[in-house]
C-alpha cells in the first residue's frame, strides 16, 4: 500500500498515477545529483520525487489551498515529531527556565504596568486565570502580586530602571530556550551572532511583558468604559429599554471581555513568536496563522483540565510538601511549551509540505540527503 493516496497536488499528478516523471526531467535531477555525488542512483531519485516534488501539496499557494493528501502527510509528520523525545525535551527545559523566569517577569509587569496605571487594579484582574492555572499555583502567584503591590509606589527613576532591566535581563532566560525549541520544530539551525541572539531574546521578552501590561490595563479600562458610556451618549440617566441593557448586559459584556482579550494576547503573543523567534527566513503570515489558532485553543482547553485534574486528582501538596505549588507551575508551563512547540511543527508542517521537502515521518523510508537536496533544489523557493 502506497504512503500517500491518489490525489491531485498543487504543482503536478500525484505520484501513484500511472504516468511516472518523463525522461528529461529524471535526467536533470541526475546531472543535479552528479554535482553532488558521483554515483546518482535513478531509483533513489524516483523515491526522492514520490515523497518530495511530487506529493501532494507542493507548490499549494496558502493552507487554505493544501489538499486533503497533503494534510494528511502534515498530520503524520506533526504526530510523528510532537511524538519524539526532543520535543518533550525541549518542553520541560521551557518550563524549567520559564518556572526561573516567572516571578523576575511578574516584577517587570508590575513595574511597567504601575508606572501609568493604579496597581490595586491589578489583583481583581487575576479572576480570569483562576480556572486556567492549578490552584496551588494561582495561590502562589496572587501572594507575590499583593506583596508587589502593597509596596509604595515607586516612579521611573534611574534604579526603578536599573532594577527592571535586570529583572528582564533574567526573565529573558525562559525565552532563550523557547528560541532554541522553535528552531527544532522549524528544523533550522541557530546562525544568528550572540549578540543579536541576546538581544532578540531581550526584545521578545520586553515586548510580551508591555503586551501583558497593556492587555491588563484594557481589561481594567473595560468596566469604567461601560460605566460611563452613558454619560459619552449624553444620557444622566439612559431611557427604557437602554437602562436594562446598561444594568444587566453591560456586566455581561466585562466579564466576557476579559477571557477574550486575554485569548486575544495569547494569540497574538503566539502569532509573534512563530515569526520572529526561529532563525530563517521570514515567512508569510498565512503560514503562521494555523499554528497560532492550534496552538491558542488548545492552550485553553489543556489548561482548564490540568488545572480540574490538579484540583480533584493530583495531590501535589501531599507528594511534594512545600514544593506543590512550584511543582504545578512547572507542570503547567511544560503543557504551555508542548502546545506551542506543536503548533509550530504544524506551520513548519505545512510550510514544508507546500516547497516540497522530504516529510519528517519516524520510520518513513528517506532517500539519500544529498539526492533529496537536488531534487528539491528546483522547487525552492
Amino acid at each position: 500500500m502506497s504512503l500517500f493516496p491518489d490525489s491531485a497536488s498543487a504543482s503536478g499528478p500525484a505520484p501513484d498515477a500511472p504516468s511516472d516523471p518523463d525522461r528529461k526531467t529524471i535526467q536533470n535531477d541526475m546531472e543535479r545529483v552528479r554535482q553532488l555525488t558521483p554515483d546518482p542512483d535513478e531509483e533513489d531519485i524516483r523515491q526522492a520525487r514520490k515523497l518530495g516534488p511530487d506529493a501532494p501539496g507542493t507548490g499549494a499557494a496558502s493552507p487554505l489551498n493544501m489538499p486533503k493528501a497533503g494534510w494528511k502527510i502534515v498530520f503524520r509528520q506533526v504526530f510523528s515529531e510532537v511524538g519524539s523525545s526532543q520535543t518533550s525535551l525541549s518542553a520541560a527545559g521551557c518550563a524549567f527556565y520559564a518556572t526561573l523566569s516567572l516571578f523576575p517577569a511578574i516584577s517587570s509587569l508590575i513595574s511597567l504596568y504601575g508606572l501609568a496605571f493604579d496597581l490595586q487594579t491589578v489583583e481583581p484582574q487575576l479572576e480570569v486565570l483562576r480556572h486556567l492555572l492549578p490552584p496551588t499555583a494561582y495561590s502562589l502567584i496572587r501572594n507575590r502580586i499583593h506583596e508587589l503591590v502593597s509596596q509604595p509606589h515607586t516612579s521611573l527613576t534611574i534604579g526603578l530602571i536599573f532594577s527592571l532591566s535586570v529583572a528582564l535581563w533574567s526573565a529573558s532566560a525562559s525565552t532563550k530556550s523557547i528560541l532554541s525549541a522553535l528552531n527544532m520544530a522549524y528544523n533550522t539551525t541557530e546562525t544568528r551572532g550572540f549578540l543579536r541572539f541576546q538581544a532578540t531574546a531581550l526584545a521578545t521578552t520586553f515586548t510580551a511583558v508591555f503586551g501583558a501590561a497593556l492587555t491588563l490595563a484594557l481589561m481594567v479600562a473595560a468596566p469604567a468604559l461601560v460605566d460611563y458610556l452613558p454619560r459619552i451618549l449624553g444620557f444622566r440617566k439612559p431611557p427604557p429599554p437602554f437602562d436594562l441593557l446598561v444594568s444587566y448586559g453591560a456586566p455581561l459584556v466585562v466579564h466576557t471581555l476579559a477571557p477574550l482579550l486575554m485569548l486575544l494576547f495569547v494569540f497574538v503573543a503566539v502569532t509573534m513568536l512563530y515569526r520572529f523567534a526561529p532563525c530563517r527566513d521570514a515567512a508569510k503570515w498565512r503560514w503562521i496563522v494555523p499554528g497560532s489558532a492550534v496552538a491558542t485553543v488548545l492552550w485553553v482547553i489543556l489548561s482548564l483540565g490540568f488545572s480540574w485534574y490538579v484540583a480533584h486528582f493530583a495531590s501535589y501538596g501531599a507528594t511534594y510538601g512545600p514544593l506543590g505549588a512550584v511543582a504545578a507551575i512547572m507542570m503547567w508551563f511544560c503543557v504551555s511549551a508542548y502546545v506551542v512547540l506543536l503548533g509550530a511543527e504544524l506551520n513548519a508542517g505545512l510550510e514544508e509540505r507546500a516547497r516540497g521537502a522530504q516529510p519528517r515521518i519516524s520510520g518513513l523510508p528517506q532517500p539519500d540527503p544529498l539526492v533529496a537536496e537536488a531534487v528539491a533544489a528546483e522547487h525552492s523557493p
